[in-house]
């Protein structure tokens, strides 16, 4: 969704939009809408910056890190953001030395706001570093695939064959 900065007046523009299921591109990411985002907000100038803030709302689905299966994670998050206008000069090309104050900035090139990047970078940077289905899920069997949570496969354990001589061992000793 862009939002126009032409009718940015003092007070700001407010924006409140509620996505469909298809008009963000997920491909390049590792999650599905169950219930599609709903970003409510305002952007003010702050001297030559904006200053997107606002509330986001989503109901996500991502594979559990064990089993694979479908897990839903619902996210009501705050955002607070700050974008400088970009200072792209063709043909210029090399290294920029960024300072503290550019760490907490991103960069807006025209006179539109694109909002569905804001609303992708946000839900990334607040998904759970860990998902499990459930808190004891025992995951998949790394030989044949079977899903421990229900059924026990038959495959036997390898044994480092660094270890080999110890498990020869071990299984005479239990003869």
């Amino acid at each position: 969704m862009l939002i126009s900065l032409a009718r940015l007046t003092p007070e700001g523009i407010r924006f409140e939009h509620q996505y469909k299921d298809d008009e963000i591109d997920l491909s390049q990411h590792d999650f599905l809408f169950r219930r599609p985002p709903l970003v409510a907000g305002r952007i003010t100038r702050a001297g030559v910056d904006l200053k997107v803030s606002g509330q986001m709302q989503a109901v996500l689905e991502l594979p559990c890190d064990r089993c694979l299966a479908p897990v839903s994670i619902e996210t009501d998050q705050p955002f607070e953001l700050f974008y400088s206008p970009g200072e792209y000069e063709a043909g210029k090309v090399g290294e920029t030395e960024l300072h503290g104050r550019d760490l907490d900035f991103s960069v807006y090139e025209s006179d539109e706001f694109e909002l569905d990047e804001l609303v992708l970078e946000q839900l990334e940077l607040n998904l759970p570093s860990r998902v499990l289905c459930r808190e004891e899920c025992r995951g998949l069997c790394p030989q044949c695939g079977t899903d421990l949570n229900y059924e026990q496969c038959q495959c036997q354990e390898p044994v480092d064959p660094r270890w080999q001589a110890l498990a020869e061992l071990k299984r005479q000793s239990d003869e």
